[in-house]
């Protein structure tokens, strides 16, 4: 799970150089303008991870990986098949955090090269993923959220 979480951090990771590298809006609400920029830039961050089908490279990338992913975690066929199930690549997009998000944690990582973190939010359906300065904030999938915790063991 370890490598697993690995690899999608690196490669969510493409998601804040591809998306936001796009577009420098403010990363703080200061009133309705900064909540369109925010909407904005998540808008922008979404065509972005479709137009360099990031969902896509996630999903051979894990795949290619499966047996490293396993070595590492232990995780049978099965199991292995329902988490890559279970996290819902194809579903993550990009959103405005809200306001009265409360951060609960920040894991660091590297991979692919790149540092970055991510933060999790009492209400789990967020993660804030930042690189090279930049955040994006994507709204996690109801069976993506089960996985959340495994953030830790990054």
């Amino acid at each position: 799970m370890k490598k697993l979480l690995g690899v999608l951090l690196g490669l969510l990771v493409v998601v804040v150089l591809v998306g936001v590298g796009l577009v420098a809006l403010s990363n703080h609400s200061l009133g309705p303008v900064s909540d369109a920029a925010q909407n904005a830039k998540a808008a922008v961050a979404n065509v972005a991870m479709d137009a360099a089908d990031v969902k896509g490279k996630i999903n051979d990338a894990v795949k290619s990986n499966r047996s490293a992913i396993q070595a590492a975690t232990g995780l049978t066929d099965e199991q292995f098949d329902e988490a890559v199930a279970g996290l819902a690549i194809n579903d993550w997009q990009a959103v405005a955090l809200p306001n009265d998000a409360v951060a609960t944690g920040t894991e660091s990582a590297s991979a692919l090269g790149v540092d970055g973190t991510i933060t999790t939010y009492e209400d789990p359906s967020y993660v804030t993923v930042n690189a090279y300065g930049q955040d994006v904030t994507l709204a996690v999938p109801e069976s993506a959220q089960a996985y959340l915790p495994y953030l830790a063991l990054l």
